[in-house]
């Protein structure tokens, strides 16, 4: 059976993880950081970002038929190779997936549901994901194609029914932050949206049917995932200006409740919410996939799936044991998130593209 994806499939899977959890944190951290200057640290680290792509690209497009995990044990040896590879399983899996778990959950259980207890809501995402997993990575994109309009639809009428409430006095004065508050905030829109980018080496390009011609999905759907967090950034500041975004801690989900149109088109909050809850799904899934495939490959494993109970099982107990609380959670996004998916994203791509230049050229000599 034919898992492999088409590179339309592919970008919006990509536009869904740009996207994901983003929504919520990005505004938050970048309006602390950068206030109504906010906007400028959103475009700069699209910027970046992109350029970052082109390395994954780089590496993907060097031994096209390889995962990251293949490659770093092809090109690292067997046990350097093996323990990068755990690391990057570890990420995926045990704190990129399982993070979002818990995340969901929270959400769902303080804002929609506050009766319903986390474990019961954090159980109920997983099973989504473990049944779209057991069906495989080609459904999954499929799901995704057709979701597509609906998701671009929820923002669209979020964005003009709150535009009324709209003043641009928030977003003034303009380049008032220094140089530092921008870096902060761009770590943070790295370690969210740029970073674990690189879990998608696991799928591409490998796992995408026109193989090195998805570099150019890869490259316009994290440019469009990056312009809906421009977008809802620069409309959570313009609404709740800079100290209110700053201060929610799911600020467009707080933009939500402002709709109201002639005092009856009110309280839909809960239908925007279904737009990240669904982008957010789509990240949880590549993270898990990720690390389902690269468990599989490490232990030479004919068939992934037979992983994704026994994972699902393991995400939902490791949900709370993790992120026990809502202060420990915010010490980790910030602190230690950062350097363990920076490694990943950065410094495991460099040392995989460096090896693999310095192996070709002895080889040619």
């Amino acid at each position: 059976m034919d898992e492999r994806i088409s590179t339309r499939q592919f970008r919006l899977l990509v536009i869904y993880f740009t996207i994901g959890s983003s929504v919520l944190f990005v505004p938050t951290v970048t309006a602390a950081a950068t206030k109504q200057d906010a906007w400028i640290s959103i475009v700069t680290g699209i910027g970046l970002n992109l350029l970052l792509v082109y390395l994954y690209i780089a590496v993907g497009n060097r031994y096209p038929g390889l995962s990251i995990v293949e490659l770093s044990q092809m090109l690292l040896g067997k046990w350097l190779g093996t323990a990068v590879s755990i690391f990057l399983i570890v990420n995926s899996f045990v704190i990129g997936a399982v993070s979002l778990v818990d995340f969901a959950g929270t959400f769902v259980s303080r804002q929609i549901m506050p009766d319903t207890p986390v474990y019961a809501a954090n159980i109920l995402y997983v099973l989504s994901a473990v049944i779209g997993l057991r069906l495989g990575l080609r459904t999954i994109a499929q799901a995704a194609e057709a979701l597509f309009p609906i998701i671009t639809a929820l923002f669209v009428i979020m964005i003009l029914t709150v535009s009324p409430n709209m003043d641009t006095d928030n977003l003034q004065p303009v380049f008032e932050m220094g140089l530092k508050p921008h870096i902060k905030a761009n770590i943070s829109y790295f370690a969210f949206s740029a970073f674990p980018t690189v879990f998608f080496l696991m799928i591409y390009p490998s796992c995408v049917r026109e193989g090195k011609r998805a570099s150019k999905a890869l490259l316009l759907g994290t440019l469009i995932g990056g312009l809906f967090l421009l977008i809802i950034t620069v409309v959570c500041i313009a609404v709740l200006g800079a100290e209110g975004t700053a201060r929610q801690a799911y600020p467009s989900y707080t933009l939500a409740k402002k709709i109201n149109i002639a005092n009856f088109f009110t309280r839909i909050e809960v239908l925007m919410a279904a737009l990240w809850l669904i982008a957010l799904y789509f990240k949880l899934v590549v993270y898990f996939y990720a690390g389902m495939r690269g468990l599989a490959q490490l232990f030479k494993m004919p068939d992934n799936r037979a992983l994704v109970l026994p994972l699902g099982v393991i995400a939902v107990a490791l949900s709370r044991i993790l992120y026990p609380s809502a202060a420990y959670r915010h010490e980790w996004d910030t602190k230690i998130w950062p350097l363990y998916v920076g490694t990943s994203g950065l410094i495991i791509p460099l040392l995989l593209l460096g090896i693999g230049a310095v192996k070709k050229r002895i080889r040619n000599r």
